[in-house]
């Protein structure tokens, strides 16, 4: 294949280099362009406009020179694929591109993590609900299967199995609404303006009810009513509960040493507020909460970025007030004295 796009006069040959690149990036961008009729990229196609097309190659081209040797061995033989499979009917119809080849994007897209462009592709191809609800079916039947309900599997195994349902949840959840999860927003939401949700939490808290703390968090993580639902019900022991509980907040904190990092803040600041005396100290927990300051260390600042990180925190953390009531971040303490995640053995 041409490694530079000027060298390459013919509008036909040109799309399939571009769509190779597309292809090895997972990248949804140059597919789009070749779908909508109204694009500059598919009339210059239908036009035979070369030199147009030459612009739109500009903008999406890549330095072959940067890629390893491996890479443009792998680059060749996605070019050789496209070419042979969908060849023939990319020189009749450009725009839809092959439904195939749409879904093999996607799940090339998914491997990538690339959520947004993986939720494009099939939902281009029409098998986002399938992907989607083909993840939700893993998920429970991981959750469903005796070895799990049997309660005779080892913790580290338990553990492994939860952890593939867990990112089969993540997943199911990020192709569905790439766009959700926006949890900088969501946490202050729930403590500050759903009153009705803050309201129904608190007693749970109050009341030290752990199924349906455990359950409000999962549904908090997952954000989608019919997701949710999908997987409470297929949790039908406590144990596995609070262990699945464990392994989807860890996925959403971005994996172990992370999750790791924040439960041990997290254990750093009990201490600290529960030692606690003058402002400057009751101050320090929420800094010591998120591992660092923010731009003026307001506290819905801490919670932001607290929950934008670790979006379980939201769950576990509420707003106090010091000696002189300046508000503060802080972890949630039940009557008992154990700390929510104490209570939820998270850590």
């Amino acid at each position: 294949m041409q490694t530079q796009f000027e060298d390459i006069n013919e509008p036909y040959e040109l799309v399939l280099h571009l769509l190779s690149l597309s292809y090895l990036y997972g990248d949804f961008a140059i597919p789009y362009h070749f779908m909508n009729v109204s694009s500059q990229a598919y009339l210059s196609v239908k036009k035979g406009d070369i030199e147009a097309l030459h612009q739109f190659a500009s903008r999406n081209w890549i330095d072959f020179d940067l890629l390893s040797e491996e890479k443009q061995t792998e680059l060749e033989q996605i070019y050789d694929k496209i070419s042979n499979q969908y060849g023939e009917q990319l020189k009749i119809e450009l725009a839809p591109l092959p439904l195939e080849f749409l879904t093999e994007l996607g799940e090339r897209a998914l491997k990538f993590g690339k959520f947004r462009d993986a939720h494009s592709a099939f939902k281009a191809s029409g098998d986002l609900e399938k992907r989607v609800n083909q993840f939700i079916v893993e998920a429970t039947q991981i959750l469903n299967s005796k070895d799990l309900t049997s309660g005779e599997m080892g913790d580290e195994a338990l553990d492994g199995k939860l952890s593939q349902a867990a990112e089969f949840v993540f997943q199911a959840v990020k192709l569905k609404n790439p766009f959700g999860n926006q949890f900088q927003k969501l946490g202050p939401q729930l403590h500050y303006e759903d009153a009705e949700a803050a309201r129904k939490y608190g007693k749970y808290i109050e009341q030290s009810l752990f199924k349906e703390i455990i359950d409000f968090t999962i549904q908090f993580l997952i954000d989608d009513r019919s997701i949710d639902s999908k997987i409470t019900n297929a949790l039908s022991i406590g144990k596995l509960r609070r262990a699945f509980l464990k392994q989807l907040a860890t996925r959403f904190s971005g994996g172990a040493d992370r999750f790791k990092s924040f439960t041990e803040n997290y254990r750093q600041a009990v201490e600290k507020l529960k030692e606690a005396k003058t402002e400057k100290d009751f101050l320090e927990v929420q800094k010591i909460l998120l591992g660092r300051g923010t731009g003026d260390n307001e506290y819905y600042q801490f919670l932001q970025e607290l929950s934008l990180e670790h979006p379980v925190s939201a769950l576990l953390v509420n707003t106090q007030m010091t000696q002189e009531n300046k508000p503060f971040i802080a972890p949630t303490i039940l009557k008992s004295g154990a700390s929510l995640l104490e209570f939820l053995e998270l850590a």
